[in-house]
């Protein structure tokens, strides 16, 4: 009778372990492991807000173009037989606002020094730099998943300048947005003093991953993925 007792006095004693272990707020712990009040009605957000795009510290008025080619292909002009000098390269990414939704709808304007490492906008018409079949300016529009993307070459790079993209994005709802992108280890990169002047978190940000698009082909065309966020949310209807 005795050892009964007892075995039913453990039982219950590990029971009452058990339920005070799984009611104290140390136990509810949401998806990122951080511990939740139990007298809460709702856990803490998982969602982070992600940091937007940072903007080009320095301006680049002078070389942009006052008109911009309406194309998203700057390596062959319409109609042309003949493509530009230089390296082909792809550039693609997705436009998303502070909580990754997709942008639609948003005009993104880029333009580029030649595979010489001159501006147009900064040369003479007849001067010999100039790349008569490259466009050195280009635009498009995000789908409605936030895609984008560019046909262009790798611009050429000059004494204490990497090779970079500079781009404008417009939109109705997130403003404007005027970036750069860089291109990911690309030897230049340590030497350029404007990228340099950012901090390491941005020059993440603004720095294209490349990759070839034949992964046994180390000469096949490069592609280059570079995502940007506007700062903002979407603003939904309720009903």
């Amino acid at each position: 009778m005795i050892k009964i007792f007892l075995t039913a006095f453990f039982l219950l004693t590990s029971v009452a372990a058990f339920a005070v272990e799984i009611v104290t707020p140390a136990a509810f712990k949401d998806v990122k492991g951080n511990p939740v009040n139990r007298y809460t009605k709702e856990a803490p957000s998982v969602f982070d807000p992600k940091t937007p795009t940072p903007s080009r510290f320095f301006a680049a008025d002078l070389s942009m173009p006052d008109t911009f080619a309406t194309t998203n292909n700057l390596a062959k002009k319409t109609g042309s037989f003949y493509r530009a000098f230089g390296e082909i390269i792809f550039i693609q990414g997705t436009l998303t606002d502070s909580f990754n939704v997709p942008i639609d709808g948003a005009v993104i304007e880029i333009w580029q020094k030649n595979a010489a490492g001159k501006y147009h906008t900064l040369l003479e018409p007849d001067s010999e730099y100039v790349d008569k079949y490259f466009s050195m300016s280009g635009r498009t529009v995000s789908d409605n998943l936030g895609n984008y993307h560019f046909i262009t070459i790798m611009p050429g790079a000059v004494q204490g300048r990497a090779p970079h993209i500079n781009m404008n994005v417009y939109h109705p709802k997130f403003g404007k947005l005027e970036t750069e992108m860089y291109f990911e280890k690309h030897p230049y990169n340590a030497g350029d003093y404007q990228y340099l002047s950012y901090s390491e978190d941005e020059r993440k940000a603004l720095t294209a991953a490349v990759r070839s698009s034949d992964i046994m082909n180390p000469q096949s065309i490069k592609l280059c993925t570079f995502d940007i966020v506007m700062k903002g949310i979407h603003q939904y209807k309720r009903f």
